[in-house]
């Protein structure tokens, strides 16, 4: 690069260079990091431009263009590098001992005891419903099927299941 596009390539960049970082600032304020290397590229790529090809016949224009393109360029690095990190809530951990054991003893006298208790309080008819739902996983249209009736009655019958339980709940 000669001194005179040297020269005339600082001339251009001192003047739009204030608005240029401060609309870089804007519009990456959530990672104030990446301003100084996207100001860097544009300077570069005006100094390329320059010196291959000469000054650009509206370099105001040229140079949004160009602020344009690298700050799109950015964006997609920024959401890429986002998508590679992967947090550790979205990590299924595996530790080295297993509960498993005393997790089943857990689950069982806790349902065993639940059961009881469910039987105690409600009838047949109820026991079962929450049987289907609850224990066994049935969708509402299988339950319909198994108890010869309509979905939409035996989700009546299970908000009003759901509103003697927790009258019930209350009431302990």
């Amino acid at each position: 690069m000669t001194v005179d596009e040297t020269k005339i390539c600082n001339e251009i960049w001192e003047e739009h260079k204030p608005r240029l970082q401060k609309l870089c600032m804007i519009k990456l304020s959530g990672h104030p990091d990446e301003v100084d290397d996207v100001i860097s590229e544009v300077f570069l790529a005006l100094c390329e431009q320059i010196e291959k090809r000469g000054v650009p016949e509206k370099p105001k224009a040229w140079l949004y263009g160009t602020f344009s393109h690298i700050l799109n360029s950015k964006y997609r690095e920024i959401y890429k590098a986002r998508a590679k990190h992967v947090s550790l809530y979205d990590k299924e951990i595996t530790l080295p001992y297993t509960t498993d054991l005393n997790k089943d003893i857990f689950d069982k006298i806790y349902n065993d005891e639940l059961r009881e208790f469910l039987k105690s309080e409600l009838n047949e008819n109820e026991y079962r419903l929450i049987q289907y739902i609850y224990y066994d996983k049935l969708k509402m249209a299988e339950i319909a099927v198994l108890e010869n009736s309509t979905e939409a009655a035996i989700k009546q019958r299970h908000y009003r299941l759901c509103n003697k339980l927790r009258w019930l709940a209350n009431k302990i």
